[in-house]
């Protein structure tokens, strides 16, 4: 085993370690969560009765970014913990606030090893705003609907949301957890179904946690499929503006598909 390790190897050993303390339990696990309109991505988020978020300096990382992620991350987190060499672990201290957790890393004949350095804490988020970010347009649909409040079909995702400042904090808040443990749910439970079993985890089951990485398997299966065909000569594609068709009708960045097949009307 390298002395040096990176993302992968430390996630994989810090999702066993949480697991093997029993912070699991009703979990559900989302790898490379994209926030703030996917401007930052969070490591490892972990969505039970709140959310939190795990952000990693591996031996190969610097902390140059660190502190525009703490801003993000604490300002839509619940709770943030930094999870770093010990090569960082001093500057890192320096760099944090006490409710933000920090954890050390080591690499040993044993294998990967925790140490916490700051447990950090649990804060409120009092944003409406910030809850109402994480959710998908539909989920948005489904908040207003499941309050009474009734929409048109096409209303752009800037009036639902302002709608939904109607509700209470504690709902959105609420619903938002949920809507989350939901979609990802699946993904979730694959994952954390082999440490059930105590499979031997891989840096490559780490895929079983992302819905892009499956996405991107399907779409790799799909154009295989294509280059097989006689009729590809006659295939052309369109490029998606992915941002753009969220904004108008809503969906999960991790799902919608780069490029489709135009279509050809005779």
């Amino acid at each position: 085993m390298s002395d040096l390790l990176r993302e992968q190897d430390i996630k994989v050993a810090l999702i066993n370690w949480l697991y093997n303390k029993g912070l699991l339990e009703n979990a559900t696990l989302i790898n490379e969560m994209v926030v703030a309109n996917w401007s930052r991505r969070v490591d490892l988020a972990i969505a039970n009765g709140h959310l939190q978020a795990f952000e990693i300096k591996s031996d190969f990382d610097t902390l140059k970014r660190l502190d525009g992620q703490l801003a993000t991350f604490t300002s839509r987190f619940e709770k943030v913990t930094v999870v770093c060499s010990s090569r960082f672990t001093y500057e890192v201290t320096k760099k944090v606030q006490p409710d933000v957790g920090i954890i050390e890393f080591s690499n040993t004949i044993r294998g990967v090893k925790f140490k916490v350095v700051q447990r950090g804490r649990l804060s409120n988020i009092n944003n409406k705003r910030v809850f109402l970010g994480f959710l998908l347009k539909k989920e948005l649909a489904k908040i207003l609907l499941e309050n009474e409040i009734y929409t048109q079909n096409g209303s752009s995702r800037s009036y639902l949301e302002n709608l939904a400042e109607n509700i209470s904090l504690a709902k959105i808040r609420d619903f938002t957890l949920r809507a989350i443990k939901t979609r990802y749910q699946e993904t979730s439970d694959s994952y954390v179904g082999m440490l059930i079993q105590n499979k031997k985890i891989t840096n490559q089951d780490l895929n079983l946690l992302s819905k892009a990485k499956k996405k991107k398997e399907l779409e790799s299966i799909y154009l295989n499929v294509l280059s097989n065909s006689s009729t590809q000569s006659n295939l052309s594609f369109h490029k998606i503006d992915v941002e753009d068709f969220i904004n108008k009708h809503g969906g999960d960045i991790n799902v919608i598909p780069q490029n489709v097949l135009k279509r050809v009307i005779k």
